[in-house]
């Protein structure tokens, strides 16, 4: 089949591109001309230039193929021009109506268990959106909100909501929290006692092949994770025994460090700082909240079974960086 991956470049993205291609896919990304498209190339992927923010050349991307794997996003907690809003809904919205003209077979949209807001709980798919007023949550809500209203207009949709996705080329979870940990600037939210919701990215691939099937799942949801309670401690000091660092000692409470990070985000907004804050809201959310998804669902449904859980995905990350 001929496939579109938006994010390609990206974690996620060029992760499924290898993967299509290695299930003998032709596949098409597309590209934006800042982007480093050298490992697509290599693999011998057609480069189609283009932005999300460029509904023409989201026309262009489509033509032809047979279906699309939305992975492209704007993920950060501090997003003051605005980028967020235009990529994770606005293109959003111009990718669906595109492959909806286009006739495509199968839409896949990634989209993410921040979509529930961070409700400190265990959730199922049936748990409802809840804004939290910060770039990513709100964004990636609306953005899924176009994606399901294209779908009452015929394109054959499947949602996945991954939760913390890491693996090889994990810039926001791997590699930032390295670089913080050799600064010493990494710190833990209540301990790291929260479940980090883990979802190593070869599952995550293996499944949305599987949805990108034209009939398998069309019009559900379904939640992605490894189905284990690992916290943010055993993650983060995992990673910190890669690469020869001691455990992480500095905790914060949550409830002292949601507010904290409200006035660094104000604090920020005032002096029209161009990086982000040092501790944001959405960050500490993230490690101060259990993120524990079901995936039954998933399990029911498509047979899901996660095959690689911390101990093996910490080994991979580590042949990685040993390499970077």
């Amino acid at each position: 089949m001929k496939s579109l991956v938006t994010g390609a470049t990206g974690f996620i993205g060029s992760h499924l591109a290898e993967a299509l291609v290695a299930a003998g896919d032709d596949v098409r990304a597309l590209v934006r001309s800042t982007s480093d498209a050298g490992r697509l190339y290599r693999l011998g992927v057609e480069l189609c230039p283009g932005d999300m923010t460029d509904a023409a050349s989201l026309e262009r991307a489509v033509d032809g193929v047979e279906r699309v794997f939305h992975c492209a996003a704007v993920v950060t907690d501090w997003d003051p021009q605005g980028l967020s809003q235009a990529v994770n809904v606005e293109g959003t919205g111009f990718l669906a109506e595109a492959a909806l003209r286009a006739g495509v077979r199968k839409f896949v949209h990634v989209s993410s268990t921040e979509v529930y807001g961070h409700p400190d709980a265990f959730v199922s798919e049936d748990a409802p959106y809840r804004y939290r007023g910060w770039p990513y949550c709100n964004t990636k809500i609306d953005g899924e909100k176009r994606i399901w209203e294209a779908h009452r207009r015929g394109l054959p949709v499947t949602v996945l909501r991954p939760a913390t996705v890491y693996g090889p080329r994990s810039e926001s979870v791997v590699v930032e929290f390295v670089n913080l940990m050799k600064d010493g600037q990494m710190l833990l939210i209540d301990r790291g006692c929260k479940t980090a919701g883990l979802c190593y990215v070869s599952d995550l691939v293996e499944l949305m092949l599987q949805v990108g099937q034209p009939e398998v799942g069309l019009g559900r949801v379904y939640n992605v994770a490894d189905g284990t309670h690992t916290t943010w401690a055993e993650f983060v000091n995992g990673l910190a025994a890669l690469i020869g660092l001691p455990p992480v000692r500095f905790s914060l409470p949550r409830r002292l460090a949601y507010p904290l990070g409200w006035l660094m985000e104000r604090w920020a907004a005032l002096r029209g700082a161009g990086h982000r804050p040092l501790l944001t809201r959405m960050a500490v959310e993230f490690l101060g909240t259990h993120q524990a998804a079901s995936i039954d669902r998933a399990r029911r449904e498509l047979g899901f079974v996660p095959r690689v859980l911390l101990e093996e995905g910490l080994r991979r990350v580590g042949e990685w960086l040993s390499k970077q």
